[in-house]
């Protein structure tokens, strides 16, 4: 037999023997059914984004009744996330995840049907809840079915699902409205949450429970390791709730133009950032990027204060998303590595992160106020900044 045909030969069996090493894997399988699912469900969730305001509007309500109920969201956090990870851990993550894909397809099917602002915050409540339940056990599942080594490559992957739906979904919609109408838009949405719940329970196995009784105590408690963690997540839950929450001020305070390419800009950083860099999250000690991702996404919000063009703007955007895509991933799985019980690390982790992102709105508002929206994406960027420095606080945890 020739030479080359034997090399040919020897390589084809290789990559075979490779391919079904990785079909018959289960936890990737299940890897890449949770990652399906969750791009299926933050499809539903970003969805809403641009009908329900218009809808509520065309209902006759006004702005204030749209911002409470838009608002509602923030309550269904800060009340839910302990929960969700504490039945997690004791009732599995699919039946949590599944609650999650119901009230979201509930509080999406069900807006059409009424124009009542109880109703309507009500089902905002669902949505929010949805997302909860969704995001803290679909994470804690990830979390749990990848080993250590590999744990924070894979959840930076995990995360690019919300990032590729919100880049995407919102552009879509728009598009689509004129022939769907806002009721298409909702039914979209339900069947989209639906699809992910379904997915999720067919192919994820069932978790083992433990026989430990409900406490309502340990919910809203958490260990004393996991508090430096939260606390850095925290103040990074700050940086980016400047970006995400300011940015269409800044721009039209400054009149830049054509914003909707920074989010563009965004969405595909931090999506390559995810994955090309999910490498460097499994080094033996997780701490070691946080500083570094720290300073590039300063650096991002220290462009935002400076800003005066378009592509100052983008420039800003690509570094805030690429110093986030690697503190999202990182904070999770240093999270998940301090304590085992995977359900209530990732609802601390995002239980901080959005206590940043609510908190850092209250203390920057004055600052914007009295100091201007530049100096309040530096104080934003100090505070980042502070994050990265902040890892000399967690313990080594692998």
């Amino acid at each position: 037999m020739p030479i080359g045909m034997y090399q040919f030969i020897h390589y084809h069996t290789f990559i075979h023997y490779q391919c079904l090493e990785i079909l018959m894997d289960a936890s990737r399988r299940s890897f890449w059914a949770a990652f399906v699912a969750a791009v299926s469900f933050f499809a539903a969730f970003y969805s809403l984004i641009v009908p329900l305001p218009l809808y509520m509007t065309e209902m006759g309500l006004p702005d204030w009744q749209i911002g409470v109920i838009m608002g509602a969201f923030g309550v269904a956090s800060l009340i839910g996330r302990p929960f969700a990870g504490y039945i997690s851990d004791r009732y599995g993550f699919r039946p949590v995840i599944l609650f999650g894909s119901v009230a979201l397809a509930i509080g999406g099917f069900g807006v059409p049907l009424t124009a009542e602002p109880a109703a309507l915050f009500v089902l905002r409540m669902l949505q929010a809840a949805g997302y909860v339940a969704f995001t803290t056990a679909s994470t804690a599942l990830v979390s749990a079915l990848i080993e250590s080594h590999e744990r924070g490559r894979f959840l930076a992957l995990f995360g690019a699902a919300a990032n590729v739906a919100i880049t995407i979904v919102p552009a879509v919609v728009t598009t689509m409205l004129p022939s769907i109408g806002l009721s298409g838009a909702f039914t979209a949405s339900g069947m989209l949450a639906v699809g992910a719940g379904l997915l999720i329970w067919w192919v994820i196995p069932r978790q083992e429970l433990t026989n430990t009784p409900f406490a309502w105590r340990e919910v809203f408690s958490y260990p004393r390791t996991l508090w430096p963690a939260m606390v850095t997540t925290a103040l990074f839950g700050v940086g980016f709730g400047a970006y995400f929450q300011y940015l269409p001020l800044l721009a039209e305070k400054r009149g830049i133009e054509q914003l909707g390419l920074a989010y563009t800009v965004y969405g595909i950083s931090i999506i390559a950032t995810r994955l090309f860099s999910g490498r460097l999250l499994d080094m033996p000690d997780r701490r070691r990027v946080l500083l570094p991702a720290a300073i590039v996404m300063a650096s991002g919000l220290i462009g935002f204060a400076v800003a005066d063009s378009l592509w100052m703007l983008l420039v800003a955007a690509a570094l805030t998303a690429s110093g986030g895509g690697v503190f999202h991933p990182a904070l999770i799985a240093i999270h998940v590595d301090t304590i085992a019980a995977r359900g209530k690390a990732t609802a601390a982790f995002y239980l901080a992160f959005d206590v940043g992102i609510g908190v850092g709105a209250w203390l920057l508002a004055p600052v914007l106020e009295y100091a201007g929206i530049g100096v309040m994406y530096a104080v934003a960027a100090a505070m980042t900044l502070a994050a990265g420095f902040a890892k000399r606080f967690i313990g080594q945890t692998r």
